[in-house]
């Protein structure tokens, strides 16, 4: 349990040094899917802000309020949730096609 706290921790810090749309950013939402896969064995294409987002929307508020404050933004899993779901409707869109 340790280890995948560390491993948390280090992939927020990535993401919150990694500005949005550059290559840096798309390899920390990557990796961050994937150690959530790993470790966890959560759905794949859920971040872990977003997780701590729906976890909010439950009732648990401390693991989004921990991520916030982390990435320096109130609103950050709320954002996190739309980017996902924006992310998986491109990926419909092309399996679609």
């Amino acid at each position: 349990m340790r280890n995948a706290l560390l491993i948390l921790l280090a992939l927020l810090v990535l993401g919150a040094i990694a500005k949005g749309g550059t290559l840096l950013h798309s390899f920390a939402v990557a990796f961050d899917m994937f150690c959530q896969d790993l470790i966890w064995d959560a759905p794949i294409g859920v971040t872990i802000s977003s997780r701590a987002g729906l976890a909010a929307q439950r009732g648990t508020t401390w693991p989004a309020k921990v991520v916030n404050f982390i990435m320096r933004n109130p609103n950050h899993c709320e954002f996190a949730i739309a980017a996902d779901i924006a992310r998986a409707k491109r990926a419909l869109q092309i399996l679609g096609d």
